[in-house]
């Protein structure tokens, strides 16, 4: 019964959707307000019930697919990204007493499901038969492959400090001092994560100025509702890596306990719309030159620096 409340429930699929639904309308006001704009307003409380609405106009619309697609492929992208969007929420410690698959190796886990989730979204690109979706998977292959060994690299500092890829004992070994030495590789994850995410400065991939919509073109109804799934759930998983690993999780100054976790969630959601509202989109050139020339050498020094300060400031802590 546990794991069918976990799958089903919390932190499974109706978590996911609320989530998702929260999340939308809390975006969609804060970039209003940092827009100086008025964002849904009108249907229920600040405008809290339009969010439900657009999700049931967007499940009553036609998915249309389009002619000389693969039919299979075009179809089945949509829900195969959108599950495994929400796969890590099964690797990360909740609560001090919830962790649904508990696991020695939960960190490589949680980067390699977090990492492969841009090759499905070129897949959509590639199976959609339009020229735009085709370069908008281009640009998200090129996109992951130079942000990938920075995120890695990011993703390895908290293993290499505790000694572990056990989220949950990285989670009860965090303390002020360790966030601290950890702090840089928290910015070079946080960063490397706006390109895995294809998030402003890095939404090359559907740059709607230049390629419509990218690989999101041909896709409509219920088709797109997964995709748009896919990819909050996918936020929530970030978020909630990002807090397990660098932030102490779960861990809080008088209690330890999800809210702990979720409040840290929500901080890095404000600050990743922070960006986003704030940078104009770079170019493709630009990105791979910040990529291999700055973030991934900075990833190597972050390493070096991990080490340095596991030696001489933990005195060496296993």
């Amino acid at each position: 019964m546990d794991m069918i409340f976990n799958i089903v429930v919390f932190p499974g699929l109706l978590y996911v959707l609320l989530w998702t639904v929260a999340l939308f309308w809390f975006f969609r006001k804060f970039m209003a307000a940092l827009h100086k704009r008025v964002g849904p307003s009108f249907n229920g409380p600040a405008g809290s019930l339009q969010t439900l609405f657009d999700l049931s106009k967007l499940l009553t619309k036609e998915s249309i697919t389009p002619k000389g697609v693969n039919p299979y492929l075009f179809s089945i992208m949509p829900l195969l990204a959108a599950t495994i969007a929400m796969l890590p929420t099964a690797l990360i410690p909740w609560t001090p007493n919830l962790t649904v698959v508990s696991s020695q190796y939960a960190l490589l886990g949680l980067v390699v499901l977090i990492g492969i989730e841009p090759f499905l979204l070129f897949l959509t690109g590639f199976g959609s038969d339009n020229k735009y979706s085709f370069l908008g998977g281009i640009r998200i292959l090129t996109q992951m492959i130079s942000m990938e060994t920075s995120f890695f690299l990011a993703a390895l500092s908290p293993a290499l400090l505790f000694g572990t890829m056990n989220l949950n004992s990285i989670v009860e070994q965090s303390t002020w001092m360790s966030f601290w030495i950890l702090f840089p590789g928290f910015l070079l994850y946080f960063v490397a994560l706006l390109g895995l995410l294809e998030q402003p400065p890095f939404n090359i991939p559907d740059a709607e100025q230049e390629i419509v919509y990218g690989f999101y073109t041909e896709y409509s109804g219920t088709n797109y509702f997964l995709l748009k799934l896919a990819e909050f759930a996918e936020f929530m998983a970030v978020f909630a890596g990002a807090a397990t690993l660098f932030l102490g999780g779960f861990r809080g100054l008088f209690f330890d306990n999800y809210f702990c976790l979720f409040i840290k969630m929500i901080l890095i959601a404000i600050f990743m719309m922070t960006i986003r509202a704030s940078t104009p989109r770079i170019t493709m050139k630009q990105m791979l030159n910040f990529s291999w020339s700055y973030l991934v050498p900075l990833s190597l020094l972050n390493l070096a620096w991990i080490m340095l300060a596991k030696i001489f400031i933990l005195g060496g802590v296993a």
